[in-house]
């Protein structure tokens, strides 16, 4: 099983690169730890299962301690996840100098890099510029 969902990490690292939303949870300053639904409403998406969608991925996450995790109780009682940057994430994040390795992360993880249709990606023009 671990064999077959290898690329899962990878992809959920990606997608949360592309979103930017390490940038939203540091921003949100140390130990904030915020839920799925605050940080969905930075990614201004009309999606409405947008929150439910990125919480998988986060707790997808946290399972590999990419991501800390700490459960609240809501009022209602159900019990919410909140999500803060674990120590790995600052590999991920502007660092003071503007240094980080996000844009390493997006160039290994191209589209053509992943899919196994090879000849989509040489009919295809992938030169960067």
């Amino acid at each position: 099983m671990q064999l077959a969902s290898a690329s899962v990490l990878p992809m959920a690292l990606k997608v949360t690169t592309e979103l930017d939303v390490f940038e939203i949870i540091s921003r949100a300053g140390p130990d904030a730890y915020l839920s799925a639904s605050e940080i969905a409403l930075h990614l201004h998406t009309e999606n409405p299962d947008a929150a439910t969608m990125l919480d998988r991925v986060l707790s997808l996450l946290t399972s590999y301690s990419v991501l800390k995790c700490s459960l609240v109780k809501r009022d209602n009682d159900q019990v919410e996840r909140r999500y803060d940057l674990a120590p790995v994430c600052k590999f991920f994040t502007n660092s003071q100098d503007g240094v980080s390795l996000r844009p390493l992360l997006l160039l290994l993880h191209q589209y053509c890099e992943k899919d196994s249709r090879y000849n989509e990606c040489l009919k295809r023009d992938t030169t960067l510029g």
